[in-house]
């Protein structure tokens, strides 16, 4: 199963110009990923931890699933090559 691994890359919230590329396993949740995502690289953090009642969502952007935090990444039928968008909740005016 080693390479059964899935590249995708996720966009932040606030800069679309940034992004995190990242070789996931499909059994990778999305409450796991947004874990790795907060703990970051060698360049530091991608995200900053959410704030209280403003969690992370991960979409699909070519399929516009959501990625809830206990559904893994098969079950959101992610593919290599996806980007998914993170977003937070509580955005708005």
């Amino acid at each position: 199963m080693e390479n059964n691994n899935l590249a995708v890359t996720f966009v932040n919230p606030r800069s679309n110009a940034r992004a995190f590329e990242a070789n996931l396993a499909p059994e990778c949740t999305g409450q796991m990923a947004i874990e790795g995502l907060i703990v970051g690289d060698a360049n530091g953090p991608f995200l900053e931890p959410a704030a209280p009642g403003r969690p992370y969502e991960l979409i699909v952007k070519q399929s516009s699933v959501t990625i809830t935090p206990n559904m893994t990444f098969r079950e959101a039928r992610v593919v290599n090559g996806d980007v998914i968008e993170i977003r937070q909740g509580g955005m708005g005016a």
